[in-house]
């Protein structure tokens, strides 16, 4: 059987991606994270390996054990471990010494390039995932107004700026002014932060960085930026058509519909 490691961090998208991987008759061998891969992906899959984050010698050495040689990097990892309990083994150490910086991008490059290495082929995590990625349209009742519209315009050209930068992917905006731009804190909090100094009634965007690297992180939304959403008092959610993954979506447009919010993709 054809195999495949999946390095799992958290959310929605390791469970989902072992489910579409087994679609296929492709046999996941997971290596979840510990503290933040979901402890449901057992469930999922039947070889699941638990790993401290940093431990890169030993996904190595799993990783040739297990003879594979393809892997996807699913689910995220919350960036503010790195300045809490990040402990690197030697390999990691060696891997972030030479580095100009500590952007998402520059960091996964690398790991891919260690991979490339090891004979292992990193792949898009949109590998049997198309039906995730929806394209442009408005996905609840309720319409966005006119100056919602100009405002998710305004929105997408600024976080595309951030995500050049590779800072963030995520702005919220109200009225043309910007209230909170994505950071380490990741998208939910950036979410919350943008409502709480906008009042509410604001709009969030979030879109791909300009030369998004498909291997290491597509944008995605599910029911938890839903919530965030709503203890902003957001009224509009705007992702990127073709290039964000929505999950969970028949759950988040109900729960959306059900507080007269808009999720639409441009």
């Amino acid at each position: 059987m054809d195999r495949i490691a999946v390095i799992a961090g958290a959310g929605e998208f390791p469970r989902l991606f072992v489910r579409e991987a087994r679609k296929r008759g492709v046999e996941p061998v997971v290596v979840a994270l510990q503290e933040e891969a979901d402890p449901a992906i057992e469930e999922e899959a039947e070889q699941v390996h638990w790993m401290p984050l940093g431990k890169v010698g030993r996904l190595l050495k799993l990783l040739s054990k297990e003879k594979v040689t393809r892997a996807v990097v699913a689910g995220k990892v919350h960036k503010g471990r790195i300045f809490r309990d990040f402990r690197p083994d030697v390999k990691a150490l060696t891997l972030l010494w030479g580095l100009r910086d500590r952007k998402d991008d520059t960091i996964m490059l690398k790991v891919a390039e260690v991979l490339a290495q090891e004979g292992i082929e990193l792949l898009p995590q949109t590998t049997y995932m198309d039906e995730y990625l929806p394209g442009a349209g408005v996905f609840t009742k309720r319409q966005p107004t006119d100056e919602e519209r100009s405002d998710v315009s305004f929105g997408a050209e600024i976080a595309r700026s951030m995500g050049e930068l590779d800072i963030g992917q995520t702005v919220v905006v109200k009225r043309g002014a910007v209230l909170a731009v994505e950071a380490i804190e990741g998208t939910d909090q950036a979410i919350r932060r943008g409502g709480s100094l906008g009042n509410g009634d604001v709009v969030v965007v979030k879109v791909a960085k300009p030369h998004q690297d498909l291997r290491f992180d597509v944008p995605a939304v599910g029911l938890d930026t839903i919530v965030a959403c709503l203890d902003a008092r957001a009224r509009v959610l705007a992702i990127e058509g073709g290039k964000t993954f929505f999950f969970q979506q028949d759950e988040a447009v109900a729960l959306a519909d059900r507080h007269n919010l808009t999720i639409l993709a441009f």
